[in-house]
């Protein structure tokens, strides 16, 4: 997962394919931005920021946002990225298993797109310990909105694990479910059939 990114982040894929670092805040952040504002939750970590797409849109809408990714080519375009939108955000190399962060760090925290990239055979506990750790660092009546690619398992896409609700509703166990819906989402791929599962939960 980590080598993938890497490499899509690579100074010479992103010069090949400007799309990378143009593509426009997901509806999720969208969403998610309003809720957070809305319930006061300011302090935020975005986890698996990539080159910082939604999170520099958080960040200028208010929020004072944390990203965090293991590729670190994606974290140095997000250096860079930050520069052109005049907008400062702290970014932090890390494995989102094995957060860095103190207990009850965060008011809310951001995840979209991260859980799908667990494809192994230990994918099931992946995505366990993520939501462990998503716990540890969220502040008690703090705030997780949580997205992931929607669709059949047994299909597929290239690289990532798509999820059925079930799937969904067995990985948020345990919190406070506010809204969950399926709904398309094509800021970053342009594609019609990109479906996600959106969930705001409060712990």
């Amino acid at each position: 997962m980590i080598t993938r990114w890497d490499k899509w982040y690579s100074q010479d894929n992103l010069d090949e394919d400007e799309r990378i670092l143009a593509a426009p805040p997901s509806l999720c952040a969208e969403n998610a931005v309003e809720e957070l504002l809305r319930r006061g939750k300011r302090r935020v970590l975005d986890l698996g920021c990539g080159v910082g797409r939604d999170t520099f849109y958080l960040a200028k809408r208010g929020l004072q946002v944390t990203g965090v990714d293991a590729a670190l080519n994606g974290l140095r375009a997000a250096a860079q990225v930050g520069k052109v939108h005049n907008a400062f955000v702290e970014l932090v190399g890390a494995d989102a298993r094995r957060l860095p962060f103190e207990a009850d760090a965060f008011e809310g925290v951001y995840c979209f797109g991260l859980l799908h990239e667990f494809t192994g055979e230990r994918k099931g506990e992946d995505v366990a310990q993520v939501m462990v750790e998503i716990r540890r660092v969220l502040r008690q009546q703090g705030i997780l909105v949580l997205a992931v690619l929607s669709g059949n398992p047994e299909e597929g896409l290239p690289a990532v694990q798509l999820f059925t609700r079930e799937m969904f509703e067995q990985a948020i166990q345990g919190w406070q479910p506010l809204e969950i819906k399926e709904y398309n989402d094509i800021g970053c791929t342009s594609r019609p059939d990109y479906h996600i599962w959106y969930g705001l939960f409060e712990k």
